[in-house]
């Protein structure tokens, strides 16, 4: 899919999104405008736009500082292509996974093993590669 065919994808979810955030919160388009910072009359006109199409059928792509200031300001959020836009996203919170809990290796060992008297060894070694942990033990008992 082409830029242009992206970009008015996006234009069009957005608007969608933003159009109904506001019927849900029950904030006007002039009341927005004026949370957001911007002149309650251009600034309505401004929001309309990406709410409605224009007589040829298209919508402009929001630039990001209305993006931004809807996020922040208002606390809008919308879903496109499986990607939530939100305030959290837009400061890099939004990006972390999960934390797993943190699992137990339950290694048994039955055989004698001596560390005072200097007879036996143990090495450890840790790597720590892009998204996981390896650890090697090796232990060398007296005999």
């Amino acid at each position: 899919m082409a830029y242009g065919a992206d970009s008015a994808d996006f234009a069009r979810a957005f608007g969608d999104a933003l159009d109904q955030f506001l019927r849900e919160k029950g904030i006007t388009q002039s009341d927005a405008a004026a949370q957001l910072g911007l002149d309650k009359t251009t600034g309505k006109a401004r929001l309309n736009t990406y709410c409605h199409d224009s007589r040829k059928g298209s919508r402009p792509t929001p630039d990001a500082r209305i993006l931004y200031l809807l996020c922040t300001r208002l606390g809008f959020d919308f879903k496109y292509r499986g990607y939530k836009i939100s305030a959290a996203t837009l400061n890099g919170k939004g990006l972390s996974l999960a934390e797993k809990p943190v699992e137990q290796l339950l290694l048994q060992f039955d055989g004698q093993f001596n560390l005072t008297n200097q007879t036996g060894t143990a090495s450890i070694s840790v790597k720590r590669p892009p998204g996981r942990i390896e650890v090697a033990l090796t232990l060398k008992g007296a005999l």
